[in-house]
């Protein structure tokens, strides 16, 4: 009897992608932090483009890998031409390729309330202490 394949929930990060190596890399980073922290879930990361493993490879490994459903987290700050155009259009080519396989997709990071937290956080960890900023 051969062992089954691993199945579940997948995650795939997605940014813009940049000409930067090191920016690609910090993608990379943030995928491999999360697939540690949620050992059940199946982690990929891809770019919309200048950089690789584009949307659809990664979309491709999550099938191959398994993956009962895909959530696209948006890792972007703001809803800009991109996440109102070309996102969809990349999550519905998807979904068109795999339609026994549910995917959707998140809101944009700067939709989130708590990036208000953070920008103050940051800020108090690099103000002078009298500088400080009053927490909200």
């Amino acid at each position: 009897m051969s062992p089954s394949k691993p199945s579940g929930p997948g995650l795939l990060i997605v940014d813009h992608g940049s000409r930067n190596p090191e920016s690609n890399e910090q993608l990379e980073k943030l995928a491999s932090s999360i697939a540690k922290a949620r050992a059940t879930w199946l982690v990929e990361y891809g770019h919309m483009e200048l950089a690789t493993p584009s949307f659809e490879t990664a979309i491709d490994q999550l099938v191959s890998r398994g993956a009962t459903e895909i959530l696209v987290h948006l890792h972007f700050l703001g809803d800009g031409y991109h996440v109102r155009e070309t996102l969809p259009a990349l999550i519905e080519g998807a979904r068109k390729r795999f339609p026994e396989i549910p995917i959707h997709a998140t809101d944009t990071l700067g939709q989130d309330p708590r990036i208000v937290q953070i920008v103050i956080d940051r800020m108090d960890a690099q103000s002078p202490p009298d500088r400080q900023s009053e927490k909200v």
